[in-house]
């Protein structure tokens, strides 16, 4: 499978700093964790930090892992920089038990990072994967940003747009996949580039999530459409699927 971060990940961040997933999605966490007694979580996708960091931030034992090397070299400068070591792991979330063989009362995969697994085969395998890693009674944490209603607007969205950096997504899809081109300006004297990263997506939608999840032995499942777990609906601007280990 080719690393589509490669190259990405070291400007990723300019996203925003990782400091700046502490706002409803930590409050979301704290309170799920607490309600199921979760101590240890693997984020089985852990990009460059951002969630890894939160978790320990509130007192969990944190893994990570992510199937880019680059994302991973990231990831260990941002935490190395604000005094964090996280064990992290190169490895294919489809196959966890290659890197892990502990197992562990939550695993998260987050902001749409399942959906770069395009077959269902593939998806079931990762699921399975995921749920073959939890305690009994463990929890499995999807989130995404791919909604109905998202896929509903207009395919140009300028995300940042700073003095020196702009970033803009332009989206096209079909029934089945999303590609978002990232377009990249670097204009400043300091730096004067253009970049083009295409990332395709498969869409996952709540039913999508509920028949994978299920086909991979999951009965409790719950889907929500922000982080304070009002229920997922067409005008959703998010899909957050909690999923519970039961045997």
């Amino acid at each position: 499978m080719k690393d589509t971060y490669e190259k990405f990940a070291f400007d990723y961040d300019e996203f925003g700093s990782i400091e700046s997933y502490l706002g409803d999605e930590k409050n979301f966490f704290s309170r799920l964790f607490n309600e199921h007694n979760v101590k240890t979580v693997l984020d089985c996708a852990c990009g460059t930090g951002q969630h890894v960091y939160m978790l320990s931030q509130l007192g969990y034992q944190v893994w990570g892992s992510d199937y880019s090397q680059s994302m991973l070299k990231m990831a260990e400068k941002n935490l190395s920089a604000r005094g964090y070591e996280i064990p992290l792991k190169q490895c294919d979330f489809r196959y966890l038990e290659k890197e892990f063989d502990d197992r562990f009362d939550a695993i998260v995969c987050l902001t749409t990072s399942l959906p770069h697994l395009h077959t269902d085969e593939d998806l079931l395998l990762a699921i399975r994967s995921m749920k073959n890693r939890l305690k009994e009674n463990g929890l499995l944490i999807f989130t995404s940003g791919t909604t109905d209603y998202t896929l509903s607007l207009s395919p140009i969205e300028v995300v940042i747009n700073r003095e020196d950096f702009s970033r803009i997504f332009v989206k096209a899809h079909d029934d089945r996949f999303q590609t978002i081109h990232i377009i990249d300006l670097y204009h400043s004297l300091q730096r004067m580039e253009e970049n083009q990263y295409d990332i395709v997506y498969r869409i996952l939608l709540d039913n999508d999530y509920r028949r994978l999840l299920s086909q991979a032995g999951f009965t409790d499942i719950e889907i929500y459409g922000d982080y304070d777990r009002n229920p997922y609906d067409a005008g959703s601007m998010r899909l957050i699927v909690i999923a519970k280990q039961t045997n």
